[in-house]
């Protein structure tokens, strides 16, 4: 894996890794609740939002040399990008349900992970030093910071979630060092984090909100992301393959798929009449897929007016 700041060549790859968590997005809120099928959704919840902030993250520091010195312009961006739209739904879900949460909190957790990120810049340009023990520092100080935060604010729930995402964050911080590369780059480790989950993943579960349960989730999802890294730079003939080509599409619409696909019909209730957890699975990702179709053509035809696409969908 090679994140080279500067390249800002879009990576099909990481529309890929999008398109995927976002479809089990969709999929794990309509198995949410259905405790027959706690093996699907636990899969789902130790991985489909972390890497979202992974990718998230990989992407921005690609872009690092278009922002050299100019940091303030990438969170002006990123607040237009990312504030509001949260902002405009916040509002709609509001009017439509009577209340604006519905899962929102990615917005701002993002936002503020671009925050550190610009931070992360400009520390490393003033400090003069880009290493492995100064991002470990850094990462720590932020880890700190948001601990201190979530005291002091009365938004403990957004700043918890901010502190959770970092290690994603810190992830793609480190994979640029040469060393942390051939590490990842090695089958062995590959094949350890394969490992390390199928041993790991029977002590989780997500309805479990003990503080060791979200160490061992941390420890899940970054095991998916380094059998993930293994694949970014690797072609394979992917271009060829309809379902990639699919997902690619729903990951770079999987902003509008993850605000809209709420106002459809919740077909959770249906599941509780199916005997067999295989075919309930299989139908909760066909119904998934079919959702994010319909809420691809709803932002097309959002997105005719470039005023309605600015405010909804921040581009």
């Amino acid at each position: 894996m090679t994140a080279k700041p500067g390249d800002t060549i879009r990576n099909s790859y990481m529309d890929f890794l999008k398109g995927i968590a976002i479809i089990t997005v969709i999929v794990g809120h309509s198995l949410s609740g259905i405790r027959r099928m706690d093996l699907l959704f636990n899969i789902i919840y130790s991985f489909h939002m972390p890497l979202l902030f992974f990718v998230s993250a990989y992407i921005e520091e690609q872009g690092r040399g278009k922002y050299a010195v100019q940091e303030g312009r990438m969170l002006i961006k990123r607040m237009s990008g990312l504030l509001l739209p949260y902002l405009s739904w916040t509002v709609i879900y509001t009017a439509v349900s009577g209340y604006g949460d519905n899962g929102l909190w990615f917005f701002p957790v993002l936002f503020g992970l671009k925050i550190m990120h610009s931070l992360y810049w400009v520390i490393c340009r003033k400090s003069g030093k880009d290493t492995i023990f100064a991002d470990i520092l850094i990462l720590g100080g932020l880890e700190i910071v948001c601990a201190l935060l979530a005291c002091l604010t009365r938004q403990p729930y957004l700043i918890n979630m901010l502190s959770y995402a970092i290690p994603y964050f810190f992830a793609v911080l480190l994979v640029k060092h040469e060393t942390i590369q051939k590490l990842v780059n090695s089958e062995w480790l590959t094949a350890g984090a394969i490992l390390a989950y199928v041993m790991i993943f029977p002590y989780f579960s997500f309805y479990d909100t003990r503080w060791i349960t979200q160490v061992v989730r941390v420890g899940l999802s970054l095991c998916i992301i380094v059998v993930c890294c293994r694949r970014i730079d690797s072609k394979c003939g992917r271009e060829g393959n309809r379902l990639y080509s699919v997902l690619c599409v729903c990951g770079e619409n999987s902003l509008a798929i993850y605000v809209l696909h709420g106002f459809l019909i919740d077909y959770k209730m249906y599941f509780d009449m199916i005997d067999s957890a295989f075919i309930a699975g299989i139908l909760s990702v066909a119904l998934a897929c079919a959702v994010a179709a319909v809420c691809i053509i709803i932002a097309k035809i959002i997105g005719i007016s470039s005023w309605w696409r600015r405010i909804l969908f921040g581009r």
